[in-house]
């Protein structure tokens, strides 16, 4: 591999060897036996024998299972707080949100060859009356509060004393839906993919009330984010946006594909999408701007955001441009100074904003996407200009390509 190679393709698409995600896999992955061995010590002897017994199953999964549970968004988001507390020496928090490793673990080990034929227990620190399985597509509603769950071959769901068992099976989705008192839910996802369109369970809402607490940024109201009904119309258009990236430009699909496991709609009167590195692998988006029927739009903020996911994780292996410690740039779309980090985010997403507009004119014909074009043309050309003004900006070999492919687009625009 050169030391461009892992840009990928146009606009440092991910290719069919991207070596990037697998990289932010692998140091996630790397760090869960320290990690758990960190949180044991700090949290007594039963939540230690607890998290050396799943963190043994862990260390047991074959690589496809372990990428497909640590890229799922919740997993970083559960980490992040869990070393959080590790560093203010909570064990309560740490006692209570460790069972949730279980949850990420259980049904790959229950199914695998080192699966415990009497059962693989999962846990709660509270009665509950659903329980999520965050790397598949369906989870359980309980009719009466559960505690304990074991996935066994021979599990009924009724619920005694507080516990049941139910076959990995059944989570699966064989089965009817209905297995004594629990009940298999199946989460919707965009239309011929397994991007999951999903807001509820305790993360996203906990998310959100912590980012409505932060002062607003210089000259922006106070974040306003809610949890709202996700409807069918919601993931139909959601679904047609897709559908359009997918015939315009069909390698960022295969990218947002590979990258973006769930797409949460929110309510916010102005906030219309972002993004997580907390959360990496989550697109957020909202009706602010404009409606989900407005296809080119939220087709525009679906690879914008996902578009992000992409260049966070590129960033770790390579900074493309440094600058002065502090310095700041004057952003086209927004009030307050930007770090170098968000001028970088936001040039490349107009980039494959403007090449996918251009593509969509060129295949559908529709004026919108030609006035677009030019708009985001614009924005890229004066966001590239701020950069290049910097003094103290040196691109590595990776930036100088990268940079090259940005301009053009804008060239090929306004020339």
């Amino acid at each position: 591999m050169t030391t461009t190679d892992f840009l990928g393709g146009h606009l440092a698409l991910a290719g069919d060897d991207d070596p990037v995600l697998p990289a932010y896999v692998a140091k996630l992955r790397a760090s869960v036996p320290r990690v758990t061995k960190r949180l044991g010590q700090l949290a007594g002897e039963p939540t230690e024998a607890e998290l050396t017994l799943w963190g043994q199953r862990f260390a047991a999964l074959d690589d496809d299972s372990a990428h497909r549970l640590l890229s799922h968004p919740v997993f970083p988001y559960l980490w992040r707080q869990l070393m959080l507390a590790a560093q203010r020496k909570d064990a309560d928090f740490i006692r209570a949100w460790s069972t949730h490793f279980a949850r990420f673990v259980a049904l790959p080990h229950a199914t695998g060859p080192a699966a415990d034929p009497e059962g693989t227990d999962v846990r709660s620190p509270a009665p509950v009356t659903e329980v999520r399985f965050p790397q598949v597509r369906h989870h359980l509603v309980f009719d009466t509060p559960v505690h304990r769950l074991v996935i066994r071959e021979d599990g009924d769901g009724i619920v005694r004393d507080g516990s049941a068992a139910v076959p990995a099976s059944y989570i699966h989705g064989a089965g009817d839906a209905r297995l004594g008192n629990a009940r298999r839910v199946r989460r919707p996802v965009i239309a011929g993919t397994d991007i999951e369109i999903d807001n509820a369970g305790p993360w996203i809402a906990r998310h959100f009330t912590s980012m409505n607490s932060h002062e607003p940024q210089p000259g922006y109201p106070r974040s306003d984010l809610a949890v709202r009904e996700i409807g069918e119309d919601d993931i139909t258009d959601i679904s047609r946006a897709f559908a359009l990236i997918e015939d315009v430009w069909p390698e960022l699909a295969t990218e947002i594909r590979a990258y973006t496991r769930v797409v949460v709609p929110y309510a916010s009167e102005f906030h219309s999408s972002f993004t997580e590195a907390i959360l990496m692998g989550a697109v957020f988006l909202s009706e602010a701007a404009q409606p989900f029927s407005a296809t080119h739009y939220t087709a525009e903020h679906l690879l914008h955001e996902s578009s992000h996911l992409r260049l966070m994780l590129l960033l770790e292996l390579d900074p493309l441009v440094t600058v002065a410690e502090g310095a700041t740039f004057n952003s086209p779309v927004r009030k307050d100074p930007r770090p170098l980090w968000g001028m970088l985010m936001a040039v490349h997403a107009f980039a494959r904003i403007t090449a996918f507009h251009r593509r969509a004119h060129d295949r559908t014909g529709r004026e919108i996407h030609r006035e677009l074009t030019r708009q985001n043309a614009d924005l890229l050309a004066k966001g590239l200009d701020e950069i290049e003004g910097e003094p103290t900006a040196e691109f590595t070999e990776a930036g100088k390509v990268l940079w090259a492919q940005m301009r053009a687009e804008t060239e090929r625009v306004l020339r």
